[in-house]
């Protein structure tokens, strides 16, 4: 008697620990990766918190621009990386306080600044007299002649240049780490005419990486560089997105963001990115554009570190950055052929609302019940990125079904026919009933 109650016992336990199982999150269930902030009060100070993170020891050389003025910057990552310096910017006659600071924690033996009088004055270089810096400056008669001023410092000579448009700041800055990593130097062209002084330069290379369309770089100015090849997109972000996929950049353990529409939060953040042998991707203000959103979700980085304030990178894109959608996928995949239950809201017996609520609340986020609630609560999106929702109306006008879009053209839901299974958008029953994405992360 005592043995069977024992049996009786031991079998209740293992029912029980099953049952507990199968409510838990899985390994892969981690709702967010981790995010920080590099930052300061405004871009010079941002600068400076960039010099700290990278430069903790000190550094020998510093690189001065314009904080300002985007050309003469553009190109200085690669020589940046190539002298294990950080890029600090000042204002055209004075060194900010911050940055004089900076200079002097860094214990710098030497400064470079890039740009004639126009970007740094004579007067910054007065004050690094007094500090007792020595100092030289890169200058060209334009910004173009800089830029092959720049090329021709750099230490390691490759095969292979890159050539941006001169007069606009993304396509330097989407490529700026990665040209830095392979010891590449960016060099500047106008949109129909290659300036000599870059052209004289391209001789010496036997490759040329052209990042921009045709409407900032013509086909006349293409057919001049040697052995080009052209990567661009839509706009600056697509054009990000082509250049990490077509060119295979790759990502350390940590990945760097910053504001696409401005130039030195990217442009400090580049060379603090290549020196940790990762990249920087750039996001709007207040939303990650779709193109950036895909390059995220397969660049399998376990953090990220927001180059720049709130006022360039919102707290709406940090919680966006932290939400991990490779998890929810997987935690949308580990109930793959529970069944279907009308108004089912558990892993016994799922309706499409309630497994969307409870995989999505897995995972920090809260749905509407309904599925009509939860389309008109989401955010739409043009194109579906891993993690969006996706609707369709099927048995009744509007939408009435929705499942989890996993990639490959296909999206995860709980059907009345098949319980939780996997469908291709292109299914010959949901394609034509298809209304649209929605974004609720």
């Amino acid at each position: 008697m005592y043995s069977l109650l024992v049996r009786k016992y031991i079998v209740a336990m293992v029912f029980m620990s099953i049952v507990v199982l199968a409510f838990l999150p899985s390994s892969t269930d981690a709702s967010s990766s981790n995010v920080d902030r590099i930052s300061g009060k405004n871009r010079y100070q941002t600068a400076v918190e960039v010099s700290k993170k990278g430069w903790d020891g000190g550094a020998d050389t510093v690189i001065v621009t314009a904080g300002d003025k985007f050309p003469d910057a553009l190109t200085g990552t690669p020589l940046a990386f190539s002298l294990n310096a950080p890029i600090l910017l000042t204002n055209k006659d004075y060194l900010p306080g911050e940055t004089k600071n900076e200079i002097t924690r860094l214990k710098a033996k030497n400064v470079i600044i890039l740009g004639g009088e126009n970007a740094v004055s004579s007067k910054v270089i007065q004050q690094l007299e007094a500090m007792g810096i020595s100092f030289e400056r890169i200058k060209g008669g334009d910004r173009y002649e800089t830029a092959a001023e720049i090329a021709e410092r750099l230490p390691n000579k490759s095969n292979t240049a890159v050539v941006v448009y001169g007069k606009n700041f993304p396509d330097s800055l989407s490529v700026a780490s990665y040209a830095a990593r392979k010891g590449y130097p960016i060099l500047l062209t106008d949109t129909n005419t290659l300036p000599a002084r870059t052209k004289e330069v391209l001789a010496n290379y036997q490759n040329t990486i052209v990042v921009g369309g045709e409407g900032v770089i013509s086909k006349q100015v293409f057919s001049q560089l040697p052995g080009a090849k052209r990567y661009s997109g839509s706009d600056r972000y697509l054009t990000l997105s082509n250049v990490i996929k077509e060119l295979n950049v790759t990502f350390g353990p940590n990945l760097y963001v910053a504001t696409g529409e401005s130039f030195a939060d990217a442009l400090t953040g580049s060379v603090l990115a290549a020196k940790q042998n990762t990249s920087l991707v750039l996001v709007g203000k207040n939303q990650i554009p779709s193109s950036v959103q895909q390059v995220l979700t397969t660049a399998n980085t376990s953090s990220k570190t927001i180059i720049g304030g709130t006022s360039a990178v919102s707290t709406d894109v940090e919680k966006q950055l932290g939400f991990n959608v490779t998890a929810l996928v997987n935690t949308a995949k580990d109930y793959m052929g529970v069944p279907y239950a009308w108004g089912g809201t558990t892993p016994s017996g799922f309706d499409c609302s309630g497994y969307l609520n409870y995989v999505f609340n897995k995972h920090g986020v809260s749905l509407p019940r309904t599925t009509a609630d939860i389309w008109a609560k989401g955010v739409s999106v043009s194109t579906p990125e891993v993690g969006d929702i996706v609707f369709f109306e099927t048995y009744k006008e509007g939408p009435s079904h929705a499942g989890i879009y996993i990639g490959n053209n296909e999206f995860i839901h709980a059907s009345s026919t098949a319980g939780v299974t996997i469908h291709s958008m292109s299914n010959s029953y949901f394609y034509p009933r298809y209304l649209g994405a929605k974004r609720l992360h």
